[in-house]
């Protein structure tokens, strides 16, 4: 199994980018693992290797990108998906925080599932990718580069991941780990749908595109990345159709 297509993990493969983003290292030839919490019927069509994981739990991150890497012979592409875009409780009518909202716990639990859990994935990587290198492709988002009305703690937990990149990518870069972030502006599905309407229409009114991002194009991007990617390193790629 070890010298078939590459051998590729997407945490958060339940959700909605996450789900595009293993049909496309499939369609592409590739072996996929991924991770689900929550979303096991999410997570019933498709394609890969499923295991529970909650991305909070350092010890359960490690052992389960361990377990992939035995099974699947290696670990030749990272995909981290997993996140969450708000935190309970909240006030107002809208779906985003004000700071005064944000409460330690609110703060903790963003950060732990969106920045955290991807540092200790890509430790750990540095070592099961060694000797042969590969590919980390971390998601992130428009909030985290560009002023957007957003919840702080997303925002951050999400800029996080670009400078988590850039580090990352020196540190890593002479085993031949590339480390990247990919920052979607609103697409259709995942994360987005949060969005009040009044904020959406505001995105197309200010879009060079005047459309909000298809999951597929987000995802393909991913697993262009993952899979063919060999000199692209450090760098935030803005997907927002020009905003």
């Amino acid at each position: 199994m070890a010298d078939a297509g590459p051998a590729c993990v997407v945490f958060g493969g339940s959700g909605a980018v996450g789900r595009e983003v293993c049909r496309a290292l499939d369609a592409r030839g590739a072996r996929v693992g991924y991770t689900f919490l929550h979303r096991e019927a999410g997570a019933a069509d498709v394609p890969g290797i499923a295991r529970r994981l909650d991305v909070t739990d350092v010890a359960a991150v490690e052992a389960t990108l361990d377990a992939f890497h035995a099974e699947l012979g290696r670990i030749d592409a990272f995909v981290h998906c997993a996140a969450v875009g708000t935190t309970v409780p909240y006030t107002g009518a809208t779906a985003h925080h004000v700071m005064a909202d944000v409460d330690e716990d609110a703060w903790d639990a963003m950060i732990g599932v969106n920045a955290k859990s991807a540092f200790f994935a890509v430790r750990r990587l540095g070592t099961l990718m060694r000797p042969a290198g590969g590919n980390v492709v971390l998601f992130g988002s428009i909030d985290g580069v560009k002023p957007a009305p957003s919840p702080v703690h997303y925002a951050a937990s999400k800029a996080a991941l670009s400078g988590m990149a850039k580090a990352m990518a020196k540190e890593l870069g002479p085993h031949n780990i590339r480390v990247n972030v990919i920052a979607p502006g609103v697409l259709d599905g995942g994360v987005s749908r949060v969005l009040p309407d009044d904020l959406r229409a505001e995105y197309l009114k200010h879009c060079g595109l005047k459309r909000f991002g298809r999951l597929e194009e987000a995802a393909g991007l991913a697993a262009w990345l993952a899979t063919e990617n060999t000199l692209i390193t450090a760098q935030t790629l803005i997907v927002d159709g020009a905003l």
